[in-house]
């Protein structure tokens, strides 16, 4: 499976994440996927500049819904 397989598959999964939980943040993706601080830090970015609406709750340190 390519590299952007697993992206999307991240993608979907944050996805689904914030719809049934209504938040998620790092750790959520560094335990499921098992992958490092950073790349999960990108998936977030990536998945926040394509839905405006998930915000960053800084006190909190996770996303939201």
């Amino acid at each position: 499976m390519s590299d952007r397989w697993f992206q999307k598959y991240r993608q979907e999964w944050i996805e689904e994440t914030l719809r049934v939980f209504g938040f998620i943040n790092r750790k959520h993706l560094m335990i499921k996927f098992g992958i490092s601080t950073p790349q999960a830090s990108l998936d977030l970015k990536k998945y926040q500049e394509a839905h405006p609406e998930v915000s960053y709750n800084l006190s909190l340190k996770r996303f939201e819904k």
